[in-house]
Parts: structure tokens; sequence; C-alpha cells
């Protein structure tokens, strides 16, 4: 018994400091307002191929750089977690499309108290 506490212990510290999963130098916690449609290289996804519709007209779609939202509200509570729940940003955004830009992963996007799975590949 003591031998399960001591490995769960250990888990949960080894947890402890790789749960933040930042890289020191890490610049890419800021959100890009996008107005004159995406900001694309060739490499990347094309809208169409993997949009996806939520509820209340937002629509979002990911590739390996980020992810890119459109909400049609004028404002929007938007909150973004990591597998392991940890908040990777949050802020209150207007009207418009935005660009956050995160590491590939699964990712929790909260936008007005509704839930969203996204997969960043």
């Amino acid at each position: 018994m003591k031998q399960y506490l001591l490995i769960l212990f250990g888990l949960a510290f080894t947890l402890a400091l790789f749960a933040d999963g930042k890289v020191t130098g890490d610049t890419r916690t800021s959100v890009v307002k996008v107005d004159n449609g995406w900001n694309k290289q060739d490499n990347d996804v094309q809208p169409g191929n993997n949009t996806q519709a939520a509820t209340d007209g937002i629509t979002y779609f990911t590739n390996s750089e980020g992810i890119y939202i459109t909400l049609p509200k004028a404002t929007s509570n938007v909150k973004l977690f990591s597998l392991t729940g940890e908040i990777v940003w949050q802020g209150n955004l207007v009207q418009g499309r935005f660009f956050i830009p995160v590491r590939r992963g699964i990712y929790f996007l909260r936008i007005n108290n509704k839930s969203y799975k996204v997969v960043c590949k």
C-alpha cells in the first residue's frame, strides 16, 4: 500500500512539473484578430476542409499552427483549455475572426458557456 501511494505521489509530482506544457521562450500566447481574410501560407489547411460549425453561428477550424475562430456576436467569453484542464488562453473577444496560436494537441474551446473539442494536427 505504501509503495502505491509513493508511486501515485511521484506521478502527481511529475505531472505537475510538466502540466504547463510551455517551453522557455515560447511566445505563442497572444490572439490575433484577422480582418482581411485568413493570413495563410501555402502549406496551411484550407477552411473548407475541416471547418466545424458550432451553435449560434460560431465556426472554427484548426491546422498545425493553431485555431481559427469566427464569432458573430459583439462580445464572446472565450476560454481554451488543454487536455489536462489547464487554461491555455482566456478573454473576451468582439465580433470578427481570430487566430489563437497553439501547439498540436487536443483542446477544449469554451465560448459563452458552450464547450467544443478541438484537435490541432
